[in-house]
C-alpha cells in the first residue's frame, strides 16, 4: 500500500477542506477529468448485422487487447444463436480456434471484445463457461446495446441536490431509523451482484477489478461489499495508460473508476463500438452493476498480462487517465460519455499507528458518487487504514474520527462523529463497514428528507494497544427506601478484560412525580443507547442527532417510567395523561409521531470502553415528609 509518511497533524480538525466541483454537469476539468474532444480517431460509422442473418458455421473475428493499449484480432465460429437467452435478449454462441484461446479460455476482461461476421459487427463478447475445457462464449447483440446509447444522461436521478424535491416524500429509509431509533434495519446494505446466479451454463463474464494500494483484508471487503473480481495490478495516478491517447476505439480496454488516487478500485473490461466522433461509447455487453442511471467516471487502460486459469482466466490491467463519465449501467451495455465529465469526493485519510516508531500517515483519494456505492468505498479504505495501523492479532482500541464536509438546503456544515471499538484478536475489517462513520455516508446519500452534497470528507484512525474494556456484570440498588425526588445510588459491577473486577457508584433522580409508580433503571454503554430527541423534521435534525451520541467510554444511567409521552416532530412532550396521548397521537392523519417512556438520565465518565446492558425495577414511596 502506498503512503505519504507525514508528521502528526497536532489537529486534523485544522486543515481546510478543499472544494469540490458542482454536482454532476457537463462541464469539463471538474477534479481533473478530461474529455478527449479534439483528440480522436475519427472513424466512418460501423456497419452492423443482425442475429437473424447468423447462420452455424459462420467464420468472424473479434477484436480485444492481449498486452498494452493495442487490439488484436482472433478468429471466432458462429455455433448457433440462443433465443431469449434473456428478456427481449438472444444470445450467440461461437467457438475459437487461436492458440492463446485454447489455453486460456474465454477470459475475464474480455467482456465488450467487439465481434464482427464479413467485417460488419454482430455484438459483444460478454458470456462464457465456467471451467469449459474449450474456448467457447456467448455475445450480446449489438442491436441490444445500441439500444442503450439512445438513453440520455440522468443527473435528475442520481444523489446530487438536484434529487432532493422529487425525494422528499419517497417511502422511509431504514438505515437513519435503525441507527437513531434502533428498529433493527441492516445499517449498510451491500451491492446488488449481477454475476451471481444459480443457473449452470452460460453465465456473464466476470469483471476483473483493479485492485491497488489496499491489502487482504480491504481487498476483501471490497470483494464482499461490491461483487467484483479483485485482480491486484497497478493505479494509473492520472497518466495515460497509453503515453500518447489516441482516443477510444473498438477492442481497447477502458476501466471504470471507483477510487482513484493513491489506492484505486477499478473495473475493466473492453469497448464494444463508438460513433464517429469516439464520443459515444459502448462496451462490457453486459452490466456492471446493473444500476441503471450512473454518473461514474472512466479511464483508459492497460493490459498488462493474461493470467491462465482453469475456473476462469484475467486480464491484469491498470486504468490510466479519467477521459469521461459512465452514464448507463444496463443489461446490454454500459453506456460511456466523454463529453461528460462526473464528480468525485475528496477523501483524506489519516493513520495513526499503535508502534511509536512507525510513522503516521496519509492517503489522499477521490471516490465515485452512488447511493449504495460510496458508503461501501468509504468503508474499503476504512478497513485498510485500521489494518495498516495494527496488522497484529493482538489486544487493541480502534478509535474513529470521521469529518464531512457537507452542503444541505440550510448551507454549508460539517458531520463529525467519534467511534472507539474494542477487538481483542486485530482489528476486524468487515465489523467497520457497520460503524456509524461509514453509515453516516449512506445516511447523507439515502434518507427521507434531502439528498445532502458531500464535498469532501477526512477520517482518521488511531490504533492503540491494550484492552481498556470492560462488562457490566450486575447493577444493584444501593438505598432500602427509594423516595420520589431524591437520587437513586447504584453500583454496578465492572469485570475488565482479563478478569479482574471493580465496583462503580451511580446516581439518577428520581422525578417528585412518580410516587407510587414501579420505575424501570436501565444501566449501558453510552455507545449503545441513542439520545433522546424529537423526531427529526429536516436532514441537519437527523444530523445534529448522530453528532449527539454518547461517548463508548461513559456508563449511562436511564431511568424509565410507565407513564408515556410523544416524540413529535415539533419537540418532545413527557409526561402525557393516556387520553391526551390518544389525541396528539391524530387519529385519521399520516403525520408521524413515536411513543416513548418519560426518560431521567444521567452520564458517568469511564477510562475504560463498557459493554453491557442491565436492568433493575424499583418501587418508588412517595417524598418524605418535611419536618416543620
Amino acid at each position: 500500500m502506498r503512503a505519504r509518511v507525514m508528521a502528526r497533524p497536532r489537529d486534523m480538525r485544522g486543515w481546510t477542506l478543499g472544494g469540490a466541483a458542482a454536482v454532476v454537469l457537463a462541464v469539463v476539468g471538474a477534479f481533473g477529468v478530461e474529455t478527449v474532444a479534439g483528440n480522436v480517431r475519427a472513424a466512418p460509422a460501423t456497419p452492423t448485422v443482425d442475429v437473424d442473418a447468423l447462420r452455424p458455421g459462420m467464420k468472424g473475428y473479434a477484436k480485444t487487447v492481449f498486452f498494452g493499449t493495442r487490439p488484436e484480432r482472433f478468429d471466432i465460429e458462429i455455433i448457433d444463436v440462443v433465443r431469449n437467452y434473456l428478456p427481449k435478449q438472444d444470445a450467440v454462441l461461437f467457438r475459437s480456434s487461436d492458440p492463446r484461446l485454447l489455453h486460456s479460455g474465454i477470459v475475464g476482461g474480455m467482456s465488450g471484445s467487439p465481434i464482427y461476421v464479413d467485417g460488419k459487427l454482430v455484438g459483444a463478447l460478454a458470456y462464457g463457461y465456467r471451467f469449459n475445457k474449450d474456448p467457447i462464449g456467448g455475445l450480446t447483440p449489438i442491436r441490444n446495446m445500441l439500444a442503450v446509447s439512445k438513453l440520455p444522461h440522468r443527473p435528475d436521478v442520481l444523489p446530487t441536490e438536484r434529487a432532493r424535491t422529487a425525494r422528499k416524500h419517497r417511502g422511509t429509509s431504514g438505515t437513519w431509523k435503525d441507527l437513531v431509533l434502533g428498529l433493527g434495519t441492516t445499517p449498510l446494505p451491500p451491492r446488488r451482484r449481477p454475476t451471481t446466479s444459480d443457473a449452470v451454463g452460460l453465465v456473464q463474464l466476470p469483471v476483473p477489478t483493479t485492485v491497488a494500494g489496499l491489502g487482504p483484508a480491504a481487498t476483501y471487503l471490497a470483494a464482499d461489499r461490491l461483487g467484483v473480481l479483485p485482480v491486484r495490478s497497478g493505479s494509473g495516478s492520472g497518466t495515460s495508460a497509453s503515453g500518447s491517447f489516441r482516443g477510444f476505439g473498438p477492442g481497447d480496454s477502458v476501466s471504470v473508476v471507483l477510487i482513484d488516487g493513491e489506492n484505486a478500485i477499478a473495473p475493466n473490461g473492453t469497448v464494444t463500438w463508438t460513433d464517429p466522433s469516439a464520443t459515444r461509447i459502448l462496451a462490457f455487453g453486459h452490466p456492471m452493476f446493473g444500476d441503471g442511471p450512473t454518473s461514474i467516471p472512466f479511464a483508459d487502460a492497460r493490459v498488462h498480462t493474461i493470467i491462465p486459469s482453469v475456473e476462469r482466466s484475467v486480464k491484469i490491467a491498470s486504468p490510466g487517465t479519467i477521459r469521461g463519465t459512465m452514464i448507463q449501467d444496463r443489461q446490454a451495455a454500459i453506456y460511456l460519455r466523454t463529453d461528460i465529465s462526473s464528480e468525485m469526493i475528496p477523501i483524506k485519510t489519516y493513520v495513526d499507528t499503535a508502534e511509536p516508531e512507525l510513522p503516521d500517515r496519509i492517503y489522499e483519494n477521490r471516490l465515485a458518487l452512488g447511493r449504495n456505492l460510496t458508503p461501501n468505498l468509504v468503508a474499503i479504505l476504512l478497513a485498510e487504514a485500521a489494518q495498516e495501523g495494527l496488522r497484529d492479532a493482538t489486544e487493541a482500541v480502534l478509535e474513529m474520527e470521521h469529518v464531512y464536509a457537507v452542503t444541505t438546503s440550510r448551507g454549508p456544515r460539517t458531520v463529525t462523529i467519534r467511534e472507539q471499538e474494542f477487538f481483542p484478536s486485530g482489528v476486524v475489517p468487515n465489523m467497520l463497514a457497520a460503524s456509524r462513520g461509514v453509515v453516516t455516508a449512506a445516511i447523507l446519500l439515502d434518507n427521507d428528507f434531502e439528498v445532502a452534497r458531500i464535498r469532501s470528507i477526512e477520517q482518521r484512525v488511531r490504533l492503540r494497544y491494550g484492552a481498556p474494556f470492560e462488562v457490566i456484570e450486575s447493577v444493584r440498588v444501593e438505598q432500602d427506601d427509594v423516595r420520589a425526588g431524591e437520587v437513586l445510588r447504584l453500583v454496578a459491577d465492572l469485570r475488565d478484560y482479563h478478569g479482574a473486577r471493580r465496583s462503580m457508584p451511580l446516581e439518577v433522580r428520581i422525578p417528585a412525580s412518580a410516587a407510587g409508580e414501579t420505575v424501570q433503571v436501565t444501566v449501558t454503554g453510552g455507545q449503545f443507547v441513542r439520545p433522546y430527541r424529537p423526531i427529526p423534521e429536516t436532514l441537519d435534525d437527523l444530523l445534529d442527532t448522530l453528532e449527539s451520541f454518547y461517548d463508548a467510554r461513559t456508563l449511562v444511567v436511564s431511568l424509565y417510567r410507565p407513564q408515556e409521552g410523544i416524540a413529535a416532530p415539533g419537540g418532545v412532550l413527557a409526561g402525557v395523561p393516556d387520553s391526551v396521548v390518544d389525541v396528539l397521537e391524530g387519529h385519521g392523519t399520516t403525520q408521524p409521531r413515536l411513543r416513548f417512556k418519560r426518560v431521567a438520565r444521567s452520564i458517568s465518565k469511564t477510562p475504560t470502553i463498557i459493554e453491557g446492558r442491565h436492568t433493575v425495577k424499583v418501587r418508588v414511596r412517595p417524598p418524605r415528609s418535611r419536618t416543620p
